[in-house]
């Protein structure tokens, strides 16, 4: 790293945590957690703040990184954490799942689930554009289908981890494995050093974590969204095809399952799995 990209990573930091605090402070937002405590609802924004900034520079100063995956980090964490940060304050928490919102669609009622699921597809289709904008792809009729594949690895990461998020520590938990398995395909590739932009998101998950684990703050939406989201980017970007596609049918699984299972009842069934919950956070 140069020396401006550590003043700007700085300044990252102290905007989003420090924007996040104000905000909390100024306009009161905080809710009742699982256990009916008062406390900061939508830590999650200071990813938020601070991503856009750093991808933003990251974006216009045009260096040796693709301009076009920084302009997909921009757009999903500023997109996907907007819809979740309207979800988190104004959303009506009487209607879940995907099922739910799509009946509600259906009877004329536009909830702002559905307007988040709808408003992260079309931000899914504009990131998995830009991803997969290279002419190879559209003069090449076989390789139509890595844009289509992109978009649904992004909206299914934002939305897998925003279905791990009903405990504290259980979304980063999710964000680290995944993390752990991105990493170990750059070093197995041997290309540790084009991971740069997704570092970041990891950097600040770390500093997230004790704050969230411990049932300080919760990440809520606005956090969950958008650490998914750029989970997917450097997925789409850095794995093969064929294991974004692996990653693809595990979360569509994974969802099903959640519409008609208790994540969080599931866990207290099982010995092991409770206790490993435990570990990951307060309960």
């Amino acid at each position: 790293m140069t020396p401006i990209e550590y003043l700007v990573l700085t300044l990252a930091l102290a905007l989003g945590f420090g924007g996040t605090a104000w905000l909390t402070r100024r306009y009161d937002w905080r809710r009742p957690n699982f256990r009916k405590e008062r406390i900061p609802a939508v830590y999650g924004l200071a990813f938020v703040l601070a991503g856009e900034f750093f991808y933003a520079f990251e974006w216009l100063r045009q260096g040796d990184l693709d301009p076009a995956v920084s302009a997909a980090y921009f757009l999903v964490t500023l997109g996907f954490g907007a819809l979740g940060l309207v979800d988190d304050l104004w959303g009506n928490r009487d209607v879940g799942g995907f099922r739910g919102h799509l009946g509600a669609l259906r009877r004329g009622r536009l909830t702002t689930g559905a307007g988040k699921a709808l408003g992260g597809g079309v931000l899914s289709l504009c990131a998995g554009y830009l991803l997969t904008a290279d002419p190879i792809f559209w003069h090449h009729p076989g390789l139509w289908w890595r844009w289509p594949l992109a978009a649904l690895l992004i909206a299914l990461s934002a939305n897998t981890l925003n279905l791990l998020d009903l405990r504290p520590g259980r979304c980063l938990a999710g964000f680290f494995l995944g993390a752990l398995i991105l990493i170990g395909t750059l070093f197995w590739q041997h290309q540790t050093g084009v991971g740069f932009l997704f570092y970041f998101a990891v950097a600040v998950a770390f500093i997230l974590y004790p704050l969230d684990a411990g049932g300080r703050v919760m990440l809520g939406d606005t956090g969950s969204n958008a650490f998914g989201a750029v989970w997917g980017v450097a997925a789409a970007v850095y794995f093969a095809p064929v294991w974004q596609a692996v990653a693809v049918a595990l979360m569509l699984a994974f969802q099903w399952w959640c519409e008609t299972h208790s994540l969080s009842k599931t866990i207290e069934k099982s010995p092991l799995l409770r206790r490993l919950d435990r570990k990951i956070g307060v309960r």
